[in-house]
């Protein structure tokens, strides 16, 4: 029997050993408290941390107080019995705080009665320093969101709903947040326009000259960027907007001012061109005048060829007149599909009798069979009229002072497709472009004509219009030996509608 006593003293030895170990090896802060609080005792952990003295209670060793705290777990278990966990700290000497969870667990004797509770206390400090500096973050990140003058999105990647925005959508769009979160993005798009650009959002990173409808249903213009992100548990995208309503219209001022600069430096050539038409008319007019006053009979084929030539000659002047006017109307910001020789035929059109009195010839030299590409129309006109004005006005620069020969005074278009590209050359015999200022030319207001003669606008125009529409604009000259200017358009792919830049 005291062998049996022996050894089984011996296991429990043994095992009261192991977990003296273990409770001293645990890599948290125990304690074990009576119902006055005392420390009864403590791990090492604990006692290296905290150097409490002889019979400490545990709120003067934990928090230097002279109470216990209000919400003590420790007292919470003796009262029911249960275990309890929650979050704790204490000010260090040093003035920082150190955070803790503090789990506490009942201890009972042979009749179930508790005669201490054991709390367990795991560091957390460096846990809360990293949701604390997360919140920051997050505050400060949400406060830029917020306050970021540009209309901000985030949009279901699948959907396009909207999930949240900032507080520049009610300022631009009209539009409390409560209103739209929730709602379809491309609901501010024109109805007509809701299901391509639902599929240009998906597709594209960035969408320039957008027509979006804000709240009262008056339409703005904006450009839009599109990222991919992450949101809390999905893929989504962050759209911004930027709202240039306002700059278009004064761009649109500059090429309306433009547009009757050039119409009247034109006007001498569009008199002219007028004046055939109206000099036919006059001379049928009094032809049948003196044939009248002298009772003189007309044949039938003679009235019906000159009545043809009168109606044929209105129709002419008719379409000078049309022309003329939507050349000058304010043209909205639009894209259609364009040829590009037609453009430049009309363009031609209205001045060609005005390069023709200054003795200029033009020369062709154009591909009939190029694609299509999406432009404006007036626009890109106005590009080309552009071109020929400064040409002409090189060209009349060069030859002032001297007599030219025939063929000399010249301007030269050629359009032809290179690879996935369509280009357009307007070239001409004037006095060029000296290389110190080649680069400056598409600045706005840089003009190296005289005073009274050049607004500096036109080819700074010229370049926004086409770098609008996809393109790019270069030139090329040698001082006294003419100079070249070359439009690239992309051509669009015909099966996705994306546009292809190679080349």
């Amino acid at each position: 029997m005291l062998e049996k006593t022996s050894i089984k003293r011996s296991g429990l030895n043994i095992q009261q050993s192991e977990y003296q170990t273990l409770f001293e090896l645990v890599p948290c802060l125990i304690t074990i408290q009576d119902r006055e609080f005392r420390l009864i005792r403590y791990n090492h952990l604990f006692s290296d941390h905290f150097h409490p003295e002889p019979g400490a209670y545990c709120y003067q060793a934990y928090k230097n107080r002279n109470s216990r705290c209000e919400k003590c777990l420790v007292a919470m278990t003796f009262d029911d019995g249960k275990s309890h966990y929650g979050e704790e700290s204490s000010t260090n000497v040093d003035g920082s705080v150190t955070y803790w969870i503090a789990y506490t667990s009942p201890l009972k004797n042979e009749k179930e009665d508790i005669v201490a509770v054991m709390e367990v206390c795991l560091d957390i400090t460096h846990r809360k320093e990293l949701e604390e500096n997360l919140e920051k973050s997050e505050k400060k990140y949400y406060s830029i969101f917020n306050n970021m003058p540009n209309p901000m999105f985030v949009l279901d990647i699948d959907t396009l709903k909207i999930l949240d925005c900032n507080e520049s959508v009610t300022t631009v769009y009209g539009f409390t947040k409560e209103e739209i979160i929730n709602k379809s993005f491309v609901d501010f798009f024109p109805d007509d326009e809701k299901n391509s650009y639902g599929l240009k959002m998906r597709a594209y990173s960035s969408l320039n000259k957008v027509k979006q409808l804000k709240k009262d249903g008056k339409a703005i213009f904006v450009n839009i960027r599109i990222a991919p992100s992450e949101y809390p548990g999905q893929k989504v995208m962050l759209v911004t907007t930027s709202d240039i309503t306002q700059r278009l219209e004064v761009e649109q001022q500059l090429i309306q001012a433009g547009k009757m600069a050039t119409l009247g430096e034109m006007a001498t050539g569009i008199a002219h061109e007028l004046n055939q038409p109206l000099s036919v008319i006059k001379t049928v007019s009094s032809f049948f005048i003196k044939k009248i006053s002298n009772h003189e009979a007309i044949s039938e084929s003679t009235l019906n060829d000159m009545l043809i030539k009168i109606d044929n000659n209105v129709d002419r002047a008719s379409r000078i007149i049309n022309h003329l006017r939507n050349f000058a109307r304010k043209s909205e910001v639009i894209s259609v599909k364009v040829q590009v020789n037609e453009i430049l035929e009309r363009a031609l059109a209205i001045f060609s009798q005005h390069l023709k009195i200054r003795g200029i010839d033009v020369l062709w030299d154009v591909e009939n069979t190029l694609p299509m590409f999406l432009a404006d129309p007036d626009r890109l006109e106005q590009v080309f009229i552009n071109l020929l004005v400064n040409a002409r006005d090189a060209i009349e620069e060069r030859w002032k002072h001297t007599e030219p020969m025939p063929g000399d005074k010249r301007i030269i278009i050629k359009t032809f497709r290179e690879i996935n590209n369509i280009k357009i050359e307007i070239c001409d015999t004037g006095i060029g472009i000296p290389k110190n200022i080649l680069e400056k030319i598409f600045e706005p207001f840089f003009t190296t004509k005289d005073a009274g003669k050049g607004t500096g606008l036109g080819l700074s125009i010229s370049y926004g219009i086409v770098k609008d529409f996809g393109g790019s604009i270069k030139a090329v000259s040698e001082e006294n030996n003419g100079a070249c200017f070359t439009i690239t358009f992309p051509i669009q792919d015909k099966q996705d509608g994306k546009t292809n830049t190679a080349g």
